[in-house]
C-alpha cells in the first residue's frame, strides 16, 4: 500500500500523485476549477449543472478530501511539474480521478472511480491513461480488485475504458442530466484486476 502523498508515476504526460490533505490540501480550488471548466466548456455530466457555483464546488471537494482522511477515498492528481520535488503549484495540476472505496463487508474488494477530469489545454498527451494506471496499480495493493464505474453514452471516455480494458455491463437511456439540460444516457463499466501477490 503507497502512502498518501506519494508521488506514484512520471510520464511525459506528467507526474501523478497521491492526495494527500496535508501536502496538496492547496490545490483544492485547482481541482474544483477543473472540474467547473469540464462541465461548463465540455459540457460533462459531473454533479453539478450550470450556472456553476465556485462555493457549492469547494464544499464538494472538500467533502472528498473529507473521505480520503477516513480511508474511504483516493484521489489521484496529474501534475505538470515544473520542478519536481517541490511544493506543487496550482497551475501544474492539470488532471484528477478518484476511487471510492466501498466500506461494505460483502465487498471489500470493490472500488468505484469516479470524476475522471483533465484540463482542456492538457489533452490527447495520454493524462487520463496515466491517471488511471496508477489507480488501478493502487486499488491492486489495497486489494481492490474489481472497479466500476459509469460515463455519458457516446462520451469520448465511452470509448476510452474500452480501450483500457472495462467491460461494458449495460446502458440506462436518459440517465443524467447534462449542463445544457438535455437528458443523457449512461454507460456501466467493469474491469477484473489480477490480484498481485
Amino acid at each position: 500500500m503507497t502512502e498518501i502523498g506519494t508521488m506514484l508515476d512520471t510520464t511525459k504526460s506528467g507526474t501523478v500523485a497521491l492526495f494527500s490533505p496535508d501536502q496538496h490540501g492547496h490545490l483544492i480550488p485547482y481541482l474544483a476549477a477543473i472540474h467547473a471548466s469540464c462541465i461548463t466548456h465540455d459540457r460533462t455530466i459531473a454533479e453539478f449543472l450550470p450556472p456553476l457555483s465556485h462555493e457549492k464546488l469547494l464544499a464538494w471537494w472538500k467533502e472528498r478530501i473529507a473521505e480520503v482522511a477516513d480511508g474511504k477515498r483516493l484521489i489521484f492528481i496529474l501534475l505538470d511539474e515544473t520542478e519536481p520535488g517541490h511544493r506543487p503549484k496550482g497551475s501544474e495540476v492539470k488532471g484528477v480521478v478518484m476511487l471510492s472505496m466501498s466500506s461494505s463487508e460483502t465487498g471489500p474488494f470493490r472500488g468505484v472511480v469516479e470524476k475522471l477530469l483533465v484540463h482542456k489545454g492538457f489533452r490527447n498527451r495520454g493524462g487520463a491513461r496515466t491517471l488511471m494506471s496508477a489507480l488501478e496499480t493502487e486499488a491492486t495493493k489495497r486489494g481492490r480488485t474489481i472497479l466500476l464505474l459509469d460515463t455519458e453514452t457516446g462520451s469520448p471516455a465511452e470509448e476510452m475504458y474500452k480501450k483500457l480494458g472495462y467491460n461494458e455491463l449495460g446502458k440506462i437511456p436518459e440517465y443524467g442530466l447534462s449542463p445544457n439540460g438535455e437528458l443523457k444516457g449512461g454507460t456501466f463499466f467493469w474491469k477484473n484486476l489480477p490480484l498481485q501477490s
